[in-house]
């Protein structure tokens, strides 16, 4: 009877549900989404434009007047620039904007020329290392919940 009791006790005291599996705790997930708006004069040509960015993720950037005259998408490792008036679709990397430019570029490069304060002369500066007249005025920047494009590439 003892040896019983001691096995009752043993399978009866053990759990027939299995344990609930922990509760998973949400990450938030953080998005670092800027849009801005901004007009200028681009080699003498009156310009306005926006750039939409993801930090990290994606830099896109339309340009106009009237009509768009180009866009430009930006990511950690291509380059893709349409301008339709002159022909040109180029989709490559940094090592053609180095070819450009004449110096190394990076997308972090470019995230850290559009968030700082003085963006308008550092634009102008890269301008001039391209060798073209640039000066652009940030009408609007504002950080946004959702980014959405309006184009395609």
């Amino acid at each position: 009877m003892g040896l019983g009791l001691m096995a009752l006790v043993a399978t009866g005291c053990r759990s027939t549900r299995p344990a609930a599996a922990p509760t998973p705790v949400a990450t938030p997930v953080v998005h670092d989404y800027t849009v801005m708006t901004f007009n200028g004069i681009v080699e003498g040509m009156s310009v306005s434009g926006q750039v939409r960015m993801e930090r990290g993720k994606v830099i896109w950037c339309s340009v106009s007047k009237l009509i768009e005259l180009g866009r430009a998408m930006a990511t950690p490792d291509s380059v893709w620039v349409r301008v339709p008036m002159m022909g040109l679709t180029q989709d490559g990397d940094y090592r053609d904007v180095e070819r450009l430019t004449g110096r190394r570029i990076t997308f972090g490069d470019l995230e850290e020329i559009l968030a700082s304060a003085d963006a308008e002369q550092r634009i102008a500066a890269l301008g001039k290392e391209m060798g073209y007249t640039v000066n652009l005025k940030i009408t609007r920047r504002e950080k946004v919940d959702k980014l959405t494009f309006p184009f395609n590439k």
